[in-house]
């Protein structure tokens, strides 16, 4: 597998390297300046102007929610039961649940199987489905395929499991980060987690703590819809690769409960519709913003909108990695991670270091009607090169969960009271990942 390491690393230079436009045959992508300005002026485009601290907010606005919609290209359907899955335990509990109750479909969407307990096992309780006549469906990319979980996925195989190694049509550097599970078109479990221990909790190793939420109703239909249009499309571009179509789907579900949700779909790096929906509802916070999420690398666009809130008196709290709580491939963005925390410190914001394991949940809610959940990071990669599904959510009684779970995990968190605190140690390495791999915080020239 350590060639399959050595793939992905190939990959992040390469798509580095293509994106610059130094090569005569490229053309350059989007920079993360002109990223944030387009997401800023989409985001102005409206007709209800920020609210003071303290006012009614936005997002119980049904004119400001139109707005919503039409940034992110996705529409809340009403009639939709949530139930948030803080951590492995909760979570992988009701993804086997799901999979040893689909009758018909399961469609699942991860970056990666791994090859331990819970890969094996996520294998495992795959084939029962299909051996009692499920049609199931998984879908990884195929860049990280070769170095996690390739005995998984050969087992499933074997098993007649249709596997889907995705590769993005004309973009061979990006990856596929969607992390989802949808049984008969009516339930799904979207969020941060992958197949493996690290998630679970099982095994002696790392807990790395995340979040994960189910839904059934209409929104599971829109996300099982998402996950057929990139099948096919798949599918399309490779003919005699031995997969299958999806075939048209069964009849909408009826109400399941009182949750309004939209799954938003984003493939950069000129799509930021994930982006531009949280943006969105930072303009339209009059109360509080929490974000929870594991690589908070902001770009100018997230740094403006919380300063903006902040100064409308709004609070403002984030809750990230600490350079010590990065797991390992990640530790290089320890620096610039703690770098982009400073501008929001310094004008109140509430700021808190995970401890211990790695953070690895991505979620934020406002004025406590209004989440985002899902597998998109924070950091420029998600504008660049991953492919990311998250859900925007509606409803006070589910929002005060996560908001719940929020306070729990900064209660446990280091909190950050002056701008010293952050303590940020340049080195060589922090200063050649800013300049070539983040390039939002690099020095101006």
């Amino acid at each position: 597998m350590a060639w399959g390491y050595g793939v992905s690393i190939y990959h992040a230079i390469a798509g580095q390297i293509t994106d610059s436009g130094v090569l005569p045959w490229t053309a350059a992508a989007p920079d993360f300046e002109e990223i944030s300005k387009r997401v800023l002026l989409q985001a102005a485009e409206t007709r209800y102007m920020p609210r003071k601290g303290g006012s009614a907010s936005l997002l119980e606005d049904e004119g400001f929610i139109r707005e919503l919609e039409q940034a992110s290209g996705a529409r809340f359907t009403a009639g939709n039961d949530t139930d948030y899955l803080i951590d492995g335990p909760e979570s992988f509990a009701a993804k086997d649940a799901l999979i040893m109750g689909a009758r018909e479909s399961v469609f699942v969407a991860s970056w990666a199987f791994y090859d331990d307990e819970t890969g094996y096992a996520a294998a495992d309780l795959l084939i029962e489905a299909k051996r009692r006549g499920v049609d199931v469906r998984v879908m990884v990319d195929g860049k990280v395929a070769l170095s996690h979980g390739p005995r998984a996925l050969k087992r499933m195989e074997r098993a007649g499991i249709e596997v889907l190694r995705y590769q993005e049509i004309g973009r061979r550097h990006d990856i596929w980060h969607v992390k989802t599970s949808i049984a008969d078109w009516t339930t799904a479990i979207t969020g941060g987690m992958n197949f493996g221990n690290v998630y679970s909790h099982r095994g002696d190793g790392p807990r790395w703590r995340d979040t994960d939420v189910r839904y059934s109703g209409p929104a599971a239909y829109d996300t099982a819809q998402i996950f057929r249009s990139e099948w096919n499309a798949q599918v399309a571009a490779r003919p005699g690769s031995g997969l299958t179509l999806i075939p048209a789907p069964p009849a909408r579900p009826g109400s399941y409960g009182s949750a309004r949700i939209a799954p938003v779909l984003q493939n950069p790096p000129t799509d930021s519709k994930i982006l531009l929906s949280m943006i969105k509802a930072m303009y339209g916070a009059s109360r509080e913003i929490n974000v929870e999420n594991a690589y908070f690398v902001a770009l100018p666009a997230v740094t403006r909108a919380l300063l903006d809130a902040l100064e409308r008196g709004v609070k403002v709290n984030v809750l990230t990695n600490s350079p010590d709580s990065l797991n390992g491939q990640c530790k290089s963005m320890g620096v610039p991670l703690l770098k982009s925390l400073v501008a929001l410190k310094a004008e109140g914001a509430g700021v808190y270091l995970k401890q211990g394991d790695t953070l690895h949940s991505k979620f934020m809610t406002v004025d406590g009607v209004f989440a985002n959940v899902g597998s998109y990071n924070l950091h420029p990669r998600g504008e660049r090169y991953d492919t990311e599904l998250n859900v925007n959510i509606l409803g006070r009684e589910g929002v005060a969960e996560l908001d719940r779970a929020f306070l729990d995990d900064i209660a446990a968190a280091k909190r950050i009271d002056r701008v010293e605190d952050l303590d940020i140690r340049e080195t060589w390495l922090s200063r050649f990942i800013e300049e070539y791999f983040m390039a939002q915080l690099a020095r101006k020239k």
